[in-house]
């Protein structure tokens, strides 16, 4: 699982830096998928996508962070789905890649929350194993 949770974050790096990199095309992007205004919408995902990036990588708060990085894949094949259409494969502009990183987040999210639930810890029940009994 911490190979899954370091993928998850290190490859937020080239994406966000893609973002501020070609920031002008991020605008047309986020503009051609409805969000309004575009480039706050821009920075802020570079914002949350860095600080997914830097939390996973370095395993910070990976039950909270793992979740918010599914809500951005989410958010991000929504608007591939209404900028190209919805399609599956990835390099034909589908979000096979945006689902298999949100599905891989939130498996990140749940592990760490099944291992210290916390305040939230009624939420974690179905993730538990029975413990063995022992005589």
């Amino acid at each position: 699982m911490v190979v899954i949770r370091l993928a998850c974050g290190l490859f937020y790096f080239p994406h966000s830096i893609s973002k501020i990199v070609g920031f002008s095309g991020s605008v047309v992007f986020f503009t051609k998928a409805g969000f309004h205004p575009p480039e706050f919408f821009v920075a802020l995902s570079v914002v949350m996508e860095l600080t997914c990036a830097v939390g996973l990588t370095l395993g910070l708060f990976p039950k909270y962070l793992g979740i918010v990085s599914a809500g951005l894949m989410a958010v991000a094949a929504y608007a591939t789905a209404m900028v190209h259409g919805l399609g599956w494969f990835w390099a034909q502009h589908g979000i096979e890649y945006l689902v298999f990183w949100g599905v891989a987040s939130l498996a990140v999210a749940l592990h760490a929350w099944n291992a210290n639930p916390g305040f939230f810890g009624l939420f974690a029940w179905p993730l538990r194993r029975a413990k063995p009994a022992t005589a």
